[in-house]
């Protein structure tokens, strides 16, 4: 595996104006850094706006591979430059990763750092807002392009230019995008098994765990 940290990003809440004239309390533009002092709950200097939804332990940082970023913003007819401010709130721009090799459960070490993978990103209508396209949310969800979220299991310094070493993959069936697929297609009979399976697997948030549920529960 030949993974690299392309980016790092971190910011604090403001008051920003969208272009539709919504003003929110966000930290979704969040502005690059070349390095970044990690703790358990994310990084020093770096916050969420939505606290409901967003940061605690299970969603310490988000990932997000090079490669999904310049897929989405070409989807949504953009041209926005991962290595400017965050565009769709990612801390982290990475290469060689990406929704389909990257599993919930993997163990990942970056300069000190080693982070645990915990669910994917379930998208929010700020996506849209601040991507300044009223379908960014639905694109996100529909081809699962949502990056992923961890917990940090050691914490100190990383930098940009780090490389990325996968420590173990314990639980190679449930990569990221499949999990995005369990959610984003109608409940049957036919994704009952997978969506148990994921259901099964102690390190997947709960928070997403509850998303699994109401699936299943259409389906029984």
């Amino acid at each position: 595996m030949n993974a690299e940290v392309l980016a790092m990003k971190i910011g604090l809440v403001e008051k920003i104006t969208f272009s539709d004239g919504t003003t929110l309390e966000s930290a979704i533009r969040k502005q690059p850094v070349e390095q970044m002092v990690v703790n358990e709950m994310g990084a020093e200097g770096n916050d969420v706006g939505l606290k409901a939804h967003h940061g605690g332990v299970d969603k310490a940082l988000f990932f997000m591979s090079d490669k999904t970023f310049e897929h989405l913003t070409s989807l949504i007819g953009k041209d926005f430059d991962w290595q400017g401010r965050a565009i769709y709130g990612e801390n982290f721009i990475v290469s060689g990763l990406d929704e389909y090799n990257v599993c919930v459960g993997d163990h990942y070490q970056i300069g000190e750092v080693i982070v645990e993978v915990s669910q994917p990103r379930k998208p929010c209508e700020r996506l849209s807002l601040n991507s300044e396209h009223s379908e960014t949310q639905e694109i996100v969800r529909e081809k699962g392009l949502t990056g992923w979220y961890v917990r940090v299991l050691q914490t100190g310094i990383c930098k940009k230019g780090d490389k990325i070493h996968r420590l173990q993959q314990p639980y190679p069936k449930l990569n990221i995008m499949h999990l995005n697929q369990l959610i984003a297609q109608k409940p049957n009979e036919a994704i009952k098994a997978d969506l148990e399976e994921a259901l099964s697997c102690e390190v997947l948030a709960e928070a997403f765990k509850r998303t699994l549920r109401t699936q299943l529960k259409r389906i029984k």
